[in-house]
């Protein structure tokens, strides 16, 4: 499958086996040319989607799960960067900072993550 991303310059070439993709990484280096129908030649850089830094908003998880529980359950996929609790907006409280129960977690990938995952014993969405 091809997706073509216009505005970001990007195409995404879905591949089923992924011995198969990194076959293709090593053999290109990462790089390859491409010839436009006018003759100008474009390098192209080649890269697995999905991985670098990246901010993951997570939850149903309740209050009292604390950060290093997080960071403990995102330990297999990703080195956590930074980890800020959303607060509601001043439209619906005046006066207090309110959490919303939602966490907002930059972070490195190193493999892809789950859409959902167990922390503390909770389920968490993400």
């Amino acid at each position: 499958m091809i997706q073509i991303e216009g505005t970001k310059r990007q195409v995404y070439i879905n591949l089923i086996d992924n011995v198969y993709v990194q076959v293709l990484l090593r053999e290109t280096n990462g790089r390859t040319e491409y010839k436009h129908h006018n003759g100008v030649l474009s390098i192209v850089n080649t890269a697995m989607a999905g991985m670098g830094a990246k901010r993951v908003r997570i939850a149903s998880l309740p209050p009292e799960v604390k950060e290093h529980a997080i960071q403990t359950a995102l330990t297999p996929f990703a080195t956590v960067l930074a980890l800020i609790e959303e607060m509601w907006p001043k439209t619906y409280i005046y006066i207090y900072k309110v959490p919303n129960g939602v966490r907002q977690i930059t972070i490195t990938l190193t493999q892809h993550i789950p859409s959902q995952l167990t922390v503390d014993g909770h389920r968490a969405l993400l």
